[in-house]
């Protein structure tokens, strides 16, 4: 069984908050990483997991990855908890919503009514338990409580990568530090939707880096930046629909910082991707997805639609794919014919510079750490 470790490392200081110095490390990020029980040698790779909306490297899923994985492929699994994680769950605290009580009794009888507005007051639990039991349909929608501010917030893009990679470097360095000998060729990410996405960042911001990318449903900007999040849950005929209305909405203004076809454009990528793309995704258009992967080197399109689908792998050509996260990295290193070289020295830049219409970003690698500066 493979030994399973915690770390706090720093990372780079909120590059959003103008009353910091945000050149500093000195953000603790929380990171997670296995290593085989055989131990590290020079065959041995690394496999970095970016959860999206609604997952996290508590979950039983990761889990139970980062511990399979690290034995099954002979990896050292690697995950953090990311900048602002937290904002981007399922099940958050919520404002208590305002419903006229003579609209209640359209659908409530005088009873129900009552309790539910037994004290004056709306009682939402009661509002719940009664609406989920009616046989008519009922939608009520509620806003998140997020909490969020300019050093803690869901970016959805340049600090999230950031921490990423810093995760990945740090455990790296501790590999070095111990003296062990490890494949820096047989660098690995696995993302799913906005994790993946996260993936292109990384791979951008530290070229050479990652030898593999493995995508699932990854859209090319953040959906979120320009509207709200709407998670619906469902209790009987009762559908609660909470909604997300994120802080990056406001607070980022060079969103094109955070497009992926304006990143990879004028780069040449070296990583093998290899991307899963559903047909009916209502977050990206599958055309516009094949024609990115078209547009940059080594990157394999693989669309999903209905005839591919084999309640295995993939359950449905919808965002995700519904798919099983395990049967997928494992599908994918037994169909690809992956061959990884092999080199035992770390080989990182000193500086990545990519520009927009608005900025020029400059990212600076020192002592296997990395610094952002926007000029």
């Amino acid at each position: 069984m493979a030994i399973n470790n915690e770390t706090k490392v720093l990372s780079q200081n909120s590059i959003y908050n103008k009353n910091r110095n945000i050149t500093e490390n000195n953000r603790e990020l929380k990171v997670y990483y296995s290593i085989p029980e055989n131990g590290v040698n020079e065959e041995t790779g690394l496999l970095l997991f970016i959860a999206g909306f609604g997952g996290q490297a508590t979950s039983n899923v990761y889990k139970k990855m980062r511990n399979d994985f690290s034995d099954k492929y002979n990896l050292v699994t690697v995950q953090c908890d990311y900048f602002g994680y937290e904002f981007m769950q399922s099940e958050p605290e919520i404002v208590t919503p305002k419903i006229d009580k003579e609209q209640l009794k359209t659908a409530f009888s005088i009873k129900e009514v009552e309790e539910i507005y037994k004290d004056g007051d709306l009682n939402f639990k009661k509002f719940l338990e009664f609406a989920s039991k009616k046989r008519q349909k009922i939608i009520a929608e509620v806003k998140a409580i997020t909490l969020e501010d300019e050093d803690n917030f869901n970016d959805m893009g340049i600090l999230q990568a950031i921490d990423n990679v810093t995760a990945v470097l740090n455990v790296l360095n501790i590999l070095q530090d111990k003296k062990h000998s490890f494949n820096s060729k047989k660098i690995i990410i696995y993302g799913h939707s906005h994790g993946a996405y996260l993936s292109y960042l990384c791979n951008r911001y530290c070229p050479n880096l990652f030898s593999l990318i493995i995508d699932n449903s990854a859209w090319l900007e953040p959906v979120y930046l320009n509207g709200n999040r709407y998670l619906n849950t469902y209790l009987g005929n009762l559908t609660l629909t909470t909604v997300f209305d994120y802080l990056a909405k406001n607070l980022i203004k060079d969103k094109e910082a955070l497009n992926l076809n304006i990143l990879y454009s004028n780069f040449k990528n070296e990583c093998l991707i290899i991307t899963y793309q559903g047909v009916t995704d209502n977050l990206i258009d599958h055309k516009e997805k094949e024609k990115f992967c078209k547009n940059i080197d080594n990157c394999i399109y693989n669309e999903i639609s209905k005839e591919k689908i084999d309640d295995i792998v993939f359950k449905s050509t919808n965002h995700g794919l519904n798919s099983d996260f395990i049967k997928m990295f494992d599908y994918t290193m037994s169909n690809f014919n992956i061959k990884f070289e092999k080199e035992t020295i770390m080989n990182l830049p000193k500086e990545v510079i990519f520009k927009t219409s608005d900025h020029k970003y400059v990212i600076h690698y020192k002592n296997g750490n990395l610094t952002m500066k926007i000029l």
